[in-house]
């Protein structure tokens, strides 16, 4: 569908805090009218829902400035412990490595290639599909026309839509939720109305925007009971829910999860989990990853982009014997060694997740991501059956955020139960889980790098675990670089040293707020403290 070519009363491609900014203000592209439902759900799907891309891995570009029509926050890939940058042969200023270099090594002005700066355009990009769902909030209140269960999908949907973006919009560009300091830790601007306000906007306390976030999907819930969409990039109630139960693991509110994650969980007709024991002995002469796309019963809702294969990508051979040059990310060695942790020759207990998960790099062996196919290009409808690196809910997180519920409130023999029925589909032979206390809190976080690695989980993941109220646990970050060893196509990189990212909440684990929005605001919106981190040489 070509994106606004809905009739309808919409200035909104820019919403500015001020009445003569670009951000949260209306520019006039024009006016027209709605008339009915239909024209807001068509609205929603073309400029509210984060667009669908699929970066292929024979691309050798990425666009990490966050403009319209580009993938959406690729660098959050390569920001955690779970990814490590590789070189081969000469420099390219089109690899991935190059272009989200500065993210790679949390640099204080990460928006950059080559030292040359360019304005971060995520935080205005989301705030666009704030603004799509707030003029369709207001809108669908005029058609008493349309039915109420018409109506109640669009709001339903909007609502959804915007909780999704000020998530974003706050674990970016402000600290993790943390019950203590989170009513005066600025967050970001609210604005939750269709018009223009002519004053300077501020950021509103973290508190607030998780407030609004909490708000926002419980009415979610409400207006999208009985709603049931014939496709897996439309929000749901089940959806909805599965993100409230993440907010609130966010926030430490962990009695309100396990009524949530029950209602889906046992929804079983619907959702539920691909026993991966049968997957990976296939795996040599297969390609089944169907369980990670928009057919599998494990997969509720997904919205944006992936990237993933642009960002792990593989070196290919090029002519003869010689070998393509490649500058990109592989997985980490950290990541892979927690997945042996569960694999015992004395007990049989072996975790299938890694022949699954991963593909190995023939020239240099290493680990690359592998839980969506290897490409869009061929088959009929493949790019459409892709589901985001960024933002996909699946059933496997609501046992895992139900298990941690459980942990966190001291019901350790639910937490084991639960967990035990997600790892039961993910490892052979597996033995009895015994954990209590911090021992089991930190088995399940280990379970949710391994379940959820690749998908936008870990950073935010990290930046929450270290203000979390029970168990707090912080942890220094280490990436190592790599100068080009200019010795052919295949020669790999020569080991330069790293940077390492203290713990939170120190370094780059908050991003600055963009510099037009500082000017435009006239600083009324203040700017994060984000430092460079420090290089320690070979």
């Amino acid at each position: 569908m070509k994106r606004y070519s809905v009739v309808i009363w919409i200035g909104l491609l820019f919403w500015g805090l001020t009445g003569c900014s670009d951000f949260l203000e209306e520019e006039s592209n024009g006016i027209a009218y709605a008339t009915n439902c239909k024209a807001l759900d068509e609205l929603l799907v073309g400029s509210g829902y984060m667009e669908h891309k699929v970066v292929n891995s024979m691309e050798s570009t990425l666009d990490p400035k966050g403009k319209k029509g580009s993938v959406y926050f690729p660098w959050l890939l390569v920001m955690d412990d779970d990814a490590e940058g590789f070189l081969a042969g000469d420099f390219s200023a089109t690899s991935p490595y190059t272009k989200l270099y500065g993210y790679y090594t949390w640099q204080a002005e990460p928006n950059n290639v080559e030292s040359v700066l360019y304005t971060d355009q995520n935080w205005s990009r989301l705030y666009e599909h704030i603004g799509v769902a707030n003029v369709v909030l207001d809108k669908v209140e005029e058609f008493t026309h349309d039915t109420e269960s018409a109506r109640n999908a669009i709001r339903g949907q909007a609502h959804f839509i915007r909780a999704t973006d000020y998530y974003f919009l706050v674990n970016f560009y402000a600290k993790a939720y943390d019950p203590i300091t989170a009513a005066s830790d600025l967050g970001v601007p609210i604005k939750t109305t269709p018009y223009v306000v002519d004053e300077n906007y501020v950021r509103d306390p973290v508190a607030s925007v998780y407030n609004l976030i909490v708000d926002d999907l419980k009415k979610a819930i409400h207006y999208l009971d009985g709603y049931e969409p014939t496709t897996k990039r439309r929000a749901t109630k089940a959806a909805a829910q599965v993100f409230l139960s993440r907010v609130y693991c966010y926030m430490g509110q962990w009695d309100s999860v396990p009524a949530l994650c029950n209602a889906v969980l046992s929804n079983n007709l619907k959702y539920s989990l691909k026993d991966l024991k049968k997957v990976y002995p296939m795996v040599s002469t297969s390609k089944d990853t169907s369980w990670m796309d928009t057919n599998s019963p494990e997969v509720i809702f997904t919205q944006g982009s992936n990237s993933i294969n642009g960002v792990f990508a593989l070196m290919k051979s090029s002519s003869g014997s010689e070998k393509k040059s490649m500058a990109a990310f592989r997985i980490s060695d950290d990541l892979v060694n927690t997945f042996k942790k569960r694999t015992n020759e004395a007990t049989g207990e072996k975790d299938c997740r890694p022949d699954v998960f991963f593909k190995t790099d023939a020239f240099h062996c290493y680990y690359l991501p592998r839980k969506t196919k290897a490409t869009a290009e061929g088959a009929k409808n493949q790019e459409y059956q892709f589901v985001s690196d960024v933002f996909t809910l699946r059933v496997s997180e609501a046992y895992l955020n139900l298990a941690e519920a459980y942990a966190m409130t001291d019901q350790e023999g639910l937490a084991r139960e639960t967990l035990g029925k997600l790892m039961e589909m993910r490892i052979q032979n597996l033995q009895p889980i015994t954990e209590s206390g911090e021992a089991l809190v930190k088995l399940i976080r280990e379970e949710r790098r391994r379940e959820l690695c690749f998908e936008g989980h870990r950073w935010f993941d990290l930046r929450r675990y270290a203000v979390s109220p029970k168990y707090p646990e912080l942890k220094s970050l280490r990436h190592k670089t790599y100068d080009y060893s200019y010795a052919g196509n295949s020669a790999p990189g020569i080991y330069n040293g790293y940077y390492l990212l203290p713990e939170y909440p120190d370094g780059g684990w908050v991003f600055k707020i963009p510099t037009d929005e500082i000017k435009q605001t006239e600083g009324a919106i203040v700017d994060n403290n984000r430092e460079d981190c420090m290089f320690y040489g070979n």
